[in-house]
């Protein structure tokens, strides 16, 4: 679903392949596990195959996210960027069953990013994120606001050299959110309460501490990558929500991608 709203975005942004542009077209799949929702004590296992599309430009990148240049010095970047939250059928989820499924939630925002060592183009990056996003949650036919995040973080990368090689990418730091987001995740209105489910209204502020691991091993066109993300709940505005049954969140993550087409063949 995730690489399907970035391909969209590169179909509407045509203007972007200059010959300049690097491109790579493949075929993907992973092994994941993760809660339903952070704060749920209740996991899943996914095997999603899915295609991908690589991008390198001036004004535009495509790898593990979106990420579009509109301003760069060698100190200081300004850019959009983009996340997404999965849905959840709450028929799966023993807490939330009986109320509203959760819809896939898009995020998009601008970002401010400044550069403490290295840069894109270099061999490795340290660098503060400060990204600000809106949160649309949507099931296609329908999509409502679902609230504003910010998520200020240090992250630190490496850049493959060559066609071969490993890279990883470490990233933590915290997240603070409007009311409407936490709502749309904790909030259990009066019609949904239950003797188990008491009705719950979310605040505005603190949302979490998050860490990011990301690596990938690459041999021409085959590539292995792994990666964990990890999320504290405690002391967020809404922990005290029926509906956060664990303050600890690990998701992690394996698989395999192919690329079969690209701009240098």
């Amino acid at each position: 679903m995730k690489t399907i709203l970035l391909l969209t975005l590169i179909i509407v942004s045509t203007n972007l392949f200059a010959k300049s542009t690097f491109w790579e077209i493949g075929v993907g799949a992973a092994s994941v596990n993760l809660p339903l929702y952070p704060g749920s004590s209740q996991n899943d296992n996914f095997l999603i195959p899915f295609p991908i599309f690589r991008i390198q430009s001036k004004y535009f990148e495509i790898d593990d996210g979106v990420r579009g240049f509109i301003y760069e010095s060698p100190n200081m970047r300004f850019n959009i960027s983009a996340d997404l939250g999965v849905p959840v059928n709450s028929e799966d989820s023993d807490i939330r069953n009986g109320m509203p499924d959760l819809d896939t939630v898009v995020q998009i925002g601008p970002s401010l990013e400044i550069i403490f060592a290295g840069g894109r183009k270099q061999p490795s990056e340290l660098r503060l994120e400060l990204p600000v996003r809106t949160a649309i949650a949507t099931d296609i036919e329908h999509a409502n606001y679902a609230g504003w995040i910010f998520e200020p973080r240090l992250t630190y990368e490496t850049l493959r050299p060559f066609k071969v090689g490993f890279t990883y990418q470490v990233s933590s730091g915290f997240r603070y959110a409007t009311k409407d987001y936490h709502a749309y995740y904790y909030d259990v209105p009066q019609q949904f309460a239950i003797a188990t489910r008491p009705a719950y209204e979310s605040e505005r502020g603190y949302s979490g501490f998050f860490l990011d691991i990301v690596g990938n091993w690459r041999q021409q066109d085959l590539v292995y990558f792994v990666f964990t993300r990890y999320q504290n709940l405690n002391s967020t505005v809404y922990e005290d929500s029926p509906l956060v049954e664990d303050t600890n969140y690990l998701s992690v993550g394996m698989g395999l991608v192919w690329y079969f087409a690209s701009s240098n063949r």
